[in-house]
């Protein structure tokens, strides 16, 4: 298994360290597969250093650095040439964001939304790395961006979106990232919507320390609980639980270009 997204550096201790002994072959109980990697990512300026950190402190954790959309109008150009140099130096990083749109309660302007968002794709774009894309009720904005960024490559994180954001971000070449939300009983759209993501382009998170999956709901999260989002799909799909997480884990690898085993 292989979680796209988490924010190790919110988990608590003794969290952080159940994920660091699972990533060593020791899980939790209940947990029925390895975990073979861990995507940190880091969106504001407090947390990219940290998200650094820890992927360089864990063989098998690798990161994400960029600005989340409720940063629109704090980051300053230097900033940003900043997390382009970051990006640029760390092997570790293999993926700029979450970056993106999000209209449900943010303060933001629309328009320092929009400026961000472009900017960090341009530095992706640059990079030749792939995007991680926050979209909340901004599907129809987003996907207009994103074609006209160029950008090939990134994921979808935390898909709750329309059909129009998952036919717009599939026929753009990327991928779709379900969390634990695809377990509830109230998910019932997002489910046949996760039906129609072409397998070889369908990834799994947690989004840790937030969103803990069916039967793990009303706890904090941690990478390990991706085994009950996949084992939700796994039966959703019909798609064997071994041939499902092959297929996540090499799609995982594909986009991010890391490789843990």
């Amino acid at each position: 298994m292989i979680d796209t997204h988490a924010h190790l550096d919110m988990l608590p201790p003794e969290l952080l360290e159940a994920t660091v002994r699972c990533l060593e072959g020791d899980c939790p109980e209940g947990v029925e597969l390895p975990l073979a990697a861990v995507l940190t990512v880091g969106c504001d300026a407090d947390e990219i250093p940290k998200a650094l950190s820890l992927a360089n402190r864990h063989e098998r954790v690798w990161c994400a650095i960029g600005y989340h959309p409720y940063e629109a109008g704090k980051v300053s150009d230097g900033e940003l040439e900043k997390l382009r140099r970051l990006a640029a130096e760390n092997e570790k990083v293999v993926a700029v964001g979450e970056c993106g749109l999000d209209y449900y309660r943010n303060p933001a302007p629309k328009q320092k939304q929009w400026e961000l968002f472009e900017k960090q794709l341009e530095l992706a774009k640059e990079l030749d790395l792939p995007v991680v894309v926050h979209s909340r009720n901004a599907d129809e904005d987003t996907v207009a961006i994103l074609k006209n960024s160029g950008v090939g490559k990134g994921v979808i994180h935390c898909f709750t979106g329309t059909e129009k954001l998952l036919k717009g971000a599939l026929d753009l070449g990327f991928f779709i990232s379900l969390s634990g939300i695809v377990t509830y009983k109230n998910a019932k759209e997002l489910q046949e919507l996760a039906k129609k993501v072409p397998p070889e382009r369908l990834l799994v998170e947690t989004d840790s320390p937030y969103l803990a999956p069916v039967p793990k709901r009303g706890k904090k999260n941690m990478p390990p609980f991706v085994f009950y989002t996949l084992r939700f799909l796994s039966d959703l799909l019909k798609v064997p639980l071994p041939l499902l997480d092959r297929l996540t884990t090499t799609n995982a690898v594909k986009l991010f270009g890391f490789n843990p085993f």
